[in-house]
């Protein structure tokens, strides 16, 4: 396994072509596993990044505490068969750093994270500029930050596949992330209500569409309300139960037959995110 620390060493192309950046920021889990694994089954070296980004940190978040483990992660790595590492210096990374400015900028998690994915797409951006990759892996559940680095890879010209990989979870349906250490077990399980309310919700959602689609859009706001008291009841701050476009992240208005359910709760303190996609002609 390549470990690269320095822009200065990419420029000597130590990565074999065709490879794939997975960026990351770190204290992997299986669901980056699953990143490499994607990219290994498209026919793509795997080159994990792990950067802490702080420009996608709002003042009052967690960039301190933010679960750090980089000689676990380059173990795990080394363990999936990776093919190279890129650990840059913070330093190195933010000079003469252009600033970008990301689309979606009032829709879904950018309306209480301000600021948010401009950080992520200015890293995203430096990334893919210094370490010149032929394709790219992003997860499903971070469905918004996909449609952005998207935009990006459009509006740049970037000559970049983009690999979509599904929502990794655990046994009781919990979408994986870093956050998650933050919860205890037991704290894990209650959070597995949060797929539960989507899947029912998306269940009726469907029933709804093939019954009685003449009254759907006019249904959908009672719907969310009472899905959104289910949860609440259960100990959850929501922050956003949306139904959107899943292309535009507009409210959706029936101009496709697919459908974004996105939510985005506090649970002890924690936020979490999750989404489901569906697809209302279905059977």
């Amino acid at each position: 396994m390549i470990i690269v620390e320095s822009i200065e060493q990419l420029s000597h192309n130590p990565f074999k072509s065709p490879f794939a950046l997975i960026p990351t920021m770190g204290n992997l889990h299986s669901g980056h596993i699953n990143l490499l694994n994607l990219a290994s089954n498209k026919n793509y070296n795997p080159v994990v990044s792990i950067f802490v980004n702080p420009l996608q940190f709002g003042p009052s978040e967690d960039l301190e505490t933010y679960p750090r483990s980089l000689e676990q992660d380059l173990e795990i790595l080394k363990e999936h068969n990776c093919h190279g590492v890129f650990v840059p210096k913070q330093e190195e990374i933010l000079k003469n750093i252009e600033n970008l400015i990301a689309p979606m900028s009032n829709k879904l998690c950018s309306k209480s994270r301000p600021g948010h994915f401009d950080g992520v797409i200015t890293i995203v951006n430096r990334l893919f500029e210094v370490t010149k990759p032929e394709a790219c892996v992003f997860g499903m559940k971070d469905f918004q930050q996909q449609l952005i680095i998207k935009h990006l890879i459009r509006q740049k010209k970037y000559e970049i596949e983009f690999l979509s990989a599904p929502t990794e979870r655990d046994k009781n349906g919990l979408a994986l992330s870093s956050r998650n250490n933050y919860l205890q077990e037991r704290e894990k399980i209650e959070a597995s209500v949060i797929f539960k309310s989507l899947s029912d919700m998306g269940s009726e959602l469907k029933l709804l569409s093939q019954t009685n689609k003449k009254n759907f859009l006019t249904e959908l706001e009672s719907i969310q309300k009472k899905y959104t008291k289910k949860i609440e009841e259960q100990g959850f701050e929501i922050d956003y139960l949306e139904l959107s476009d899943p292309e535009t992240l507009e409210k959706f208005e029936f101009n496709s037959n697919r459908i974004l359910i996105a939510i985005a709760v506090f649970f002890k303190k924690v936020r979490l995110i999750d989404n489901l996609v569906i697809d209302l002609a279905s059977s």
